[in-house]
């Protein structure tokens, strides 16, 4: 009875057990060994790619993809770290229900091979399954973006969203407008009723104006009460439109709290990007004016900055 293997046994026992894929893929473009990645869990059976060339198992533009970061490899002759997703439908030659299903998302790195493999040049591409980590990322990204109270931009979104429309007006000169927007005397809401109902209000406010928004524009929560929406390619004649739509959706749909129908008003101040901005915080100085100036001549109504109207 045979006791002992070679060290070559040896070896290939160790890499076959790796917990990631390891592929050797050639400067052609060729699968020449995969081993690892034996847990069903996190990975396909890989084995029947040996021998295919990227463009026999995978859509063009991602094998064109594969083959690039092979080539940017070879050329740098130093390890390059990737991130990419796959699902088993994207490559033929695999048993489908060998791995996960859906897509996963991979970290791979890739190193030169220092000899020719099968007389080309290639490279190791270690697979990491990055799935988990992913979706986590996506939603402490998610989390860091959104009101949690009205599931809207927060204000680090919304500012950072209004700061890129700012950079692509200077470029494009295409008409772009905001808004600022606060609920008339919310204070005697929170006041007469509570806070659960001043919250409830925001969010029955917010609501309304998202249905008078189209998918292009970008409505955030400042903070409290406050609001801003960002429209591209959106002149001053149909943001002012826009500002009376959401006013009339807003006075016209009573909130219900308890045994109580609250009609609210929201005062609008907008305004216009221009040519002599030369910071995106030039626009919201002036839509704030234009709200208070909403507010002192009435309320439940929206203004265009008038630099001749006094807000102090």
């Amino acid at each position: 009875m045979r006791t002992n293997i070679t060290e070559n046994e040896k070896l290939m026992t160790i890499i076959s057990a790796l917990p990631d894929l390891v592929f050797i893929l050639t400067e052609s473009g060729r699968y020449a060994d995969i081993f690892g990645g034996s847990d069903s869990e996190f990975y396909h059976d890989g084995s029947g790619l040996i021998g295919k060339s990227l463009y026999d198992v995978l859509p063009k533009e991602k094998a064109d993809w594969f083959l690039e970061q092979i080539r940017l490899t070879l050329q740098h002759n130093k390890l390059m770290v990737v991130e990419y997703s796959l699902a088993g439908d994207d490559v033929d030659s695999i048993d489908r229900q060998s791995g996960p299903a859906g897509s996963i998302w991979f970290e791979g790195r890739v190193k030169p091979l220092p000899a020719l493999y099968n007389n080309e040049r290639a490279v190791v591409w270690v697979a990491r399954n990055v799935t988990n980590k992913r979706h986590l990322e996506m939603e402490l990204r998610y989390l860091s973006e959104i009101d949690v109270l009205t599931g809207i931009s927060n204000r680090r979104k919304l500012l950072e969203k209004l700061d890129e429309k700012f950079q692509e007006f200077q470029r494009y000169q295409q008409p772009t407008c905001f808004l600022l927007l606060d609920i008339d005397q919310f204070k005697s809401i929170n006041d007469q009723f509570g806070h659960q109902a001043g919250d409830a209000a925001i969010k029955h406010v917010t609501q309304l104006c998202v249905t008078q928004l189209r998918n292009v524009d970008l409505i955030g929560r400042l903070g409290g009460d406050e609001f801003g929406i960002i429209l591209p390619n959106t002149s001053i004649d149909e943001a002012t439109v826009c500002c009376e739509r959401l006013r009339t959706a807003v006075c016209s749909t009573p909130f219900h709290t308890g045994k109580h129908d609250i009609f609210i008003t929201i005062s609008i101040g907008l305004s216009e990007f221009q040519a002599v901005d030369s910071v995106f915080d030039e626009i919201i100085i002036r839509a704030d004016s234009a709200m208070y100036q909403s507010k002192q001549q009435g309320k439940n109504t929206s203004r265009i900055y008038n630099p001749s109207i006094d807000t102090l």
